[in-house]
C-alpha cells in the first residue's frame, strides 16, 4: 500500500501569466484590491509584489490554485504588456 494517490487538481496556466505582469486581485476577505507585479508563477501559486502604502514598504500576496477555485479570489491581468 503506497502512501501517495492520484488526484485530479486545479493548476495555472503558466503561459497565460508570467513574471513581470501586472495583475490586479482582490481576495474574499480584503475590502478593496491590490495591484501588484507578479514575480514568479507555478501550477499551484501566484507570487504578487504590492506596495501598501507605507513609506519604503513592499509586501507579497499568494494566490493560490485551489482558492481560485474555490471562489475566494478575483483577479485580473493588464492587457496591452509587451513582453519583447
Amino acid at each position: 500500500m503506497g502512501l501517495m494517490k492520484e488526484t485530479t487538481s486545479a493548476a495555472i496556466d503558466t503561459t497565460a501569466i508570467h513574471p513581470g505582469d501586472l495583475i490586479r486581485a482582490k481576495y474574499a476577505d480584503w475590502n478593496e484590491a491590490k495591484n501588484g507585479i507578479v514575480t514568479a508563477v507555478t501550477g499551484g501559486e501566484i507570487r504578487c509584489l504590492y506596495f501598501p502604502g507605507i513609506r519604503n514598504v513592499c509586501n507579497y500576496f499568494l494566490i493560490a490554485a485551489d482558492e481560485v477555485t474555490e471562489g475566494l479570489w478575483v483577479a485580473l491581468l493588464a492587457e496591452g504588456v509587451d513582453r519583447n
